[in-house]
């Protein structure tokens, strides 16, 4: 019988261990990266606009960001001239691909692991004043986010999403790893935070099982579904929409759990 875990009750990552949650995903893209072919970094990945190649450049520009969080704030400015039509933080991304733009993908790789090792070092270090700064993503109706949660949370879970659209594009199957659990968890608190859904338990499979339940009152059904697929759907990724089961209860959940959306 699967344990249900209160997604409210799962601890948030603290800063003092953030680098040790995001070390283990920074080896996992390492190792991706190191077997792609030349022909591999420029397929088209499941990010509009992006490759293999631009992926990989927007995780780079994450590392530069989080080392020197004025270069994200100039970035900003800059893109919000250069890409008006895009939110601000789509922007930014942008303006961190095109940063690397002229480097070729073997330089790309090589800068990786180096880059993200200073990152690593640097998280416990990161002061307070640079920790509660916040950054407004530009979308409709969310909050602006504090640098200490994207250095704490999101890094890692973003990452790990860009790990699966590298193998999605590529075929690659996507290996599991300890630390899966870890960031599939602090997505289900975050989707638990924000949820004015129905309650329900989401019980997950694949890379990472077990049951959630997500909203504060007894569940009113239950539901299953691949913890990829899942997290590809709170990412925004619309397609394919993972196979999700009414295993019992009130299918009008699955509405709710579609349109739900969590920061990557």
């Amino acid at each position: 019988m699967t344990t249900i875990v209160r997604a409210h009750d799962v601890a948030r990552t603290e800063h003092a261990h953030a680098a040790e949650v995001l070390r283990p995903e920074v080896a996992a893209m390492r190792a991706v990266l190191g077997e792609l072919s030349a022909e591999e970094w420029l397929m088209a990945t499941d990010c509009p606009r992006w490759t293999v190649r631009d992926v990989v450049a927007h995780v780079l520009g994450n590392a530069e960001a989080a080392l020197a969080p004025d270069l994200m704030v100039l970035r900003a400015r800059e893109g919000a001239l250069r890409y008006p039509r895009l939110y601000r933080l789509d922007a930014l991304n942008e303006m961190a691909v095109d940063a690397w733009r002229d480097r070729q993908a073997g330089e790309l790789a090589a800068e990786f692991a180096p880059l993200w090792r200073q990152v690593i070092r640097a998280l416990p270090g990161m002061t307070e004043a640079v920790r509660g700064q916040t950054f407004d993503t530009g979308y409709p109706g969310t909050l602006p986010v504090a640098m200490g949660y994207v250095v704490d949370v999101v890094l890692a879970r973003d990452m790990w999403m860009h790990r699966v659209d590298i193998c999605r594009a590529t075929g690659r199957a996507f290996a599991t790893h300890e630390h899966d659990r870890g960031v599939v968890e602090q997505v289900l608190r975050d989707l638990d935070d924000a949820w004015t859904g129905p309650p329900l338990v989401l019980e997950l499979t694949g890379a990472v099982s077990g049951g959630w339940q997500i909203g504060a009152d007894a569940p009113v059904a239950t539901v299953r579904g691949d913890a990829v697929g899942v997290l590809r759907m709170f990412s925004g990724r619309v397609e394919p929409q993972p196979d999700l089961v009414v295993e019992h209860g009130d299918s009008a959940v699955l509405g709710a759990l579609r349109d739900a959306r969590v920061p990557f």
